[in-house]
């Protein structure tokens, strides 16, 4: 009786083992973060991202240049430029959205100057 409950306990000991062993070998081995780096250094989405945030905040620094605003844009692009219209507003003064140099007001108001020089407010 002991013999049997001996050879059980091996045989159940012996297959918990190989369980355990064998789902360590199929387990992906964690990367590196050098490797990481890599992988995310050669992706082309985060390419893309890194290109738009170096253009975004090259239309911030400058209110001189253009922020063209169209029909075809999507959702997302539409407020990300309008924004940084807004943002560039407050920081200097003044953008220039569609062909148009857009001014603050004294009072918050904003305004584009006519061809005689007055102001307009929109």
């Amino acid at each position: 009786m002991k013999l049997i409950i001996g050879v059980g306990f091996f045989f159940t000991s012996l297959i918990l083992a190989f369980i355990i062993l064998s789902s360590k070998r199929n387990r992906p081995r964690e990367r590196s973060l050098i490797s990481r780096f890599k992988s995310r250094f050669k992706n082309k989405d985060r390419r893309r991202e890194r290109i738009t945030e170096e253009f975004s905040y090259s239309l911030m620094t400058d209110p001189e240049i253009n922020i063209t605003i169209g029909t075809w844009y999507n959702e997302d692009e539409l407020r990300e430029k309008a924004d940084i219209h807004r943002a560039r507003l407050s920081k200097h003064g003044r953008s220039k959205i569609n062909g148009e140099m857009l001014y603050l007001g004294p009072k918050g108001g904003v305004y584009k100057l006519t061809p005689e020089g007055k102001k307009k407010y929109l």
